[in-house]
């Protein structure tokens, strides 16, 4: 004879469950190289090899997440269910390198630290929010009714994680535009 939870410990068990889900994160850094011993040098030096994003605008630093699904699943006789959820996010963040700062005005590489602090909040909020994603998804797809059959218990989930996605690459456009690319959060330089 199975034991049921009651109700209200399964409710319970489910927020916390979903709480804890966590992806697993990698996190990568490419920089590019920059050289000046002046301000204006250090700009002009990001215009010219900054990246480059879909929307054909340079930017001084980009993050960009890849976020992947894997479930599990039990089927019954009249039904299947997910039986387990993992998810992984690979985080790229493309970056400036100041290659001659050693040879710069000490208030000028103050100003160069600050901004590329500045900066890296910046990026990890975009890091955050694929985080965020890969867990919603984890949730999302870990407390998903039984279908009637696996083939479409696995159509249910896919389109639950392509939808949650999408919702985040909209969080992501509106955080760009909040933030002015990181403007109101000091990522300016000079």
């Amino acid at each position: 004879m199975k034991k049921m939870l009651p109700c209200a410990v399964a409710a319970w068990f489910l927020l916390i469950s979903a709480a804890w889900a966590e992806p697993t994160v990698t996190v990568k850094t490419e920089t590019y190289d920059i050289y000046g011993t002046t301000a204006q040098e250090l700009r002009d030096q990001m215009v010219l090899f900054g990246v480059t994003w879909k929307d054909g605008k340079k930017y001084d630093a980009l993050t960009t997440w890849f976020t992947r699904w894997r479930y599990t699943w039990e089927s019954g006789v009249h039904s299947c269910e997910i039986s387990g959820v993992e998810t992984s996010v690979e985080v790229l963040h493309r970056l400036p390198k100041w290659a001659d700062k050693d040879e710069a005005p000490p208030a000028l590489k103050r100003r160069w630290e600050r901004y590329m602090k500045n900066l890296m909040v910046h990026e990890n909020g975009h890091k955050d929010l694929g985080i965020a994603a890969a867990s919603e998804i984890e949730t999302a797809i870990g407390s998903m009714p039984a279908e009637r059959s696996c083939e479409a218990l696995e159509a249910a989930a896919n389109a639950l994680g392509e939808r949650t996605l999408e919702s985040y690459r909209e969080i992501e456009i509106e955080y760009d535009r909040a933030t002015g690319h990181g403007r109101t959060q000091g990522a300016v330089f000079p």
